[in-house]
């Protein structure tokens, strides 16, 4: 399983944005070829292995800051995401976008920074959507959370309120795919 540049780009802006007084603890306390990879240059559209570029540095994170709360921490690590992406370059498609169309470039997302996967997003109402995943070996519960916390924080965007998400299956534990059902107003 690979993992594109941006996305550890993104951890390692959480951490220096989110805990600045702890983000150099926080390098240090990464296994070595994580650590190695976070203090160098890394290149957005490169692919890296995902153990050590992105399980083992977002662990540190739910370990160090959300005292093993992977649900927390792989929400706010989704949703810090979905804002530096979505408030930069892709603002203006926010205006134009429905929270479905946002999931079906979710989905297709998901494909294009981490392979091999398989995803998809099913519409089950104007105001509720599921995303998928269908393939995605190893992942871990943080990343199934980063997820639905990226989604959350993108139909937030487009403006729609009270968005709710629920989990109701995880590859993680075990089952044949992750299901998230999102609802909004």
């Amino acid at each position: 399983m690979q993992v594109k540049g941006t996305s550890i780009i993104t951890t390692r802006d959480f951490v220096k944005e989110t805990f600045p007084s702890k983000y150099n603890d926080w390098l240090k306390s990464l296994p070595p070829e994580s650590k190695k990879l976070y203090e160098g240059a890394v290149k957005v559209g490169d692919w890296y292995e995902i153990k050590p570029a992105y399980y083992d540095p977002m662990e540190k994170v739910v370990e160090q800051f959300y005292n093993f709360n992977t649900q927390k921490a792989g929400e706010e690590l989704g949703k810090f995401s979905a804002k530096v992406t979505l408030n930069g370059i892709y603002k203006v498609f926010l205006f134009v976008a429905t929270p479905q169309y946002l999931m079906k470039r979710a989905s297709r997302m998901v494909e294009t920074f981490y392979v091999p996967s398989d995803t998809e997003a099913i519409e089950t109402g104007s105001k509720s959507a599921v995303l998928k995943i269908k393939k995605f070996d190893g992942i871990t519960k943080t990343l199934e959370y980063r997820f639905a916390g990226w989604i959350f924080k993108a139909i937030e965007l487009c403006n729609c309120k009270n968005v709710t998400y629920k989990i109701t299956s995880h590859i993680s534990s075990g089952q044949p795919t992750t299901n998230i059902e999102f609802k909004w107003e």
